[in-house]
């Protein structure tokens, strides 16, 4: 239930993998094997411009880039059927914030004698090594900010009657220290802001929390005087640790301890964050009554722990963990407890749909849960659902969480007597599946969660 960016030159060797094997195919016979008898020899050139927005940081990136290929396929003289490939591509795109700062990347490589080896009636494995610099990026002056260099190979198995990719399989060598890392926290010090110099990590036993967590405080930020407003963020099921140091780090993943980590959050919005990882103590949730359930396996295991009434172990963050760690926030920094709002994504969003049912408005001003099933707490307290002001957003096409898990929930609640529709309100995003937490995080689609939080105050 979480997602990782894809660093962006990994994106760029994927592209130029599909670019080839495209051409590949497209030198295969309708049969999908190579003509035998007269030798294949071709060259071929192939420049790609292109531009896009790039919101993978958490804000608007203008791309602009080419790709340029200068392909050659020839018949291998050693096998009967079996082609050779060889690929000299270059690429070069450039980064631009909206302040107008910028950062390009840029690369080159060969891939010399790829074979194309057919596996099935027309299923060809092809085997690229790429050597050169696959990524280098430079600022605005041309001075290197990071660079990769050595060998990466990859196979990419295609059914080359119907096109489809059926494999893909990267491995590298030589000092390529993007690959391990998040781009965005790399060109971050030139294209984001210092958000991630107000992140701390607190490990579950530094504090008196009964919780790990992550905590950003924003330069507004004052032990004293008036009390910022908190936000309590609660994490997938992919993101869950033991809270320790080390685990903790998974919620550096995706959502917004990750656009933090990565200078995707402006430092002057002045929410106190603080961005908690569910234990599940012991290990062992029993998911098998949803084996086999598919579509929706993820709604069958929400309903699975709402049944049980959230004994442990529970796979996602329980209502009364978030409960406890409001509670301990609020007693442990200078937060306005009328202004406490809540988010949670997959598992956390369930977790703070529960909370909700719950314990209503108690604690929370305004609550944004995103792809989680919200059916069990409608089912539990129905229209007290709507005394907090709610946001729910999902994917049209998840096949995880079911839908009907927030379009239902918020319908009910729209159609409770006295609900201001502002007040409650629904965003699905047809085209994505189980995500759209980053687009909502991140504004990216034109929704502004933040504004519209600190639009609530509890009496």
């Amino acid at each position: 239930m979480f997602k990782r960016a894809r660093s962006w030159w990994v994106r760029v060797v994927a592209v130029c993998g599909a670019v080839a094997v495209g051409l590949l195919v497209a030198g295969a016979p309708a049969s999908g094997a190579p003509a035998t008898g007269a030798p294949v020899e071709r060259e071929q050139t192939v420049r790609q411009p292109y531009d896009f927005v790039n919101w993978g940081c958490g804000y608007p990136l203008e791309v602009s880039g080419v790709l340029t290929h200068v392909f050659t396929l020839r018949q291998d003289p050693r096998l009967e059927g079996e082609l050779l490939f060889m690929d000299q591509y270059v690429f070069s795109e450039t980064y631009t914030n909206e302040a107008g700062a910028s950062v390009t990347a840029t690369g080159s490589g060969v891939s010399k004698n790829v074979p194309a080896r057919r596996v099935g009636a027309s299923t060809w494995t092809f085997t690229f090594l790429q050597a050169g610099q696959p990524f280098t990026i430079r600022d605005s002056s041309g001075k290197v900010v990071s660079r990769d260099s050595g060998v990466l190979r990859f196979e990419a198995t295609v059914d080359v009657a119907t096109g489809e990719e059926v494999g893909f399989e990267l491995t590298v060598s030589g000092p390529h220290p993007l690959f391990d890392q998040d781009t965005c926290k790399v060109v971050a010090p030139l294209l984001g802001t210092a958000s991630a110099d107000h992140q701390t990590a607190r490990p579950l036993g530094s504090t008196d929390a009964a919780m790990g967590y992550f905590e950003y405080l924003p330069p507004s930020y004052s032990p004293d005087g008036d009390g910022s407003p908190l936000l309590v963020v609660t994490n997938g099921y992919g993101e869950n640790g033991d809270g320790s140091a080390e685990q903790l780090s998974n919620l550096l993943f995706t959502g917004v301890p990750r656009f933090i980590d990565v200078g995707g959050w402006p430092t002057d919005r002045p929410l106190v964050v603080l961005s908690t990882q569910h234990v599940e103590d012991p290990p062992g949730f029993d998911f098998s009554p949803c084996d086999g359930v598919d579509p929706w396996g993820g709604s069958c295991a929400m309903q699975l722990q709402h049944d049980r009434g959230h004994a442990s172990p529970a796979a996602c963050t329980t209502p009364a963990e978030i409960h406890d760690f409001i509670a301990y926030a609020v007693a442990h920094y200078n937060v306005d407890p009328s202004r406490v709002y809540l988010t949670g994504l997959s598992c956390g969003g369930f977790g703070a749909w529960e909370y909700l049912a719950a314990y209503g408005d108690s604690q929370v001003a305004a609550a944004v849960p995103i792809a989680a099933d919200g059916r069990y707490a409608w089912a539990s307290v129905g229209c007290a659902l709507g005394d907090v002001p709610l946001w729910a957003f999902h994917g049209g096409l998840d096949d995880l969480v079911n839908p009907l898990g927030s379009t239902v929930t918020m319908e009910n609640v729209q159609a409770c007597p006295g609900v201001d529709p502002q007040a409650a309100r629904l965003t699905v995003y047809p085209d994505l599946y189980h995500d759209g937490w980053d687009q909502a995080y991140s504004g990216s689609r034109g929704d502004d969660i933040y504004t519209w939080m600190l639009g609530y105050a509890n009496p």
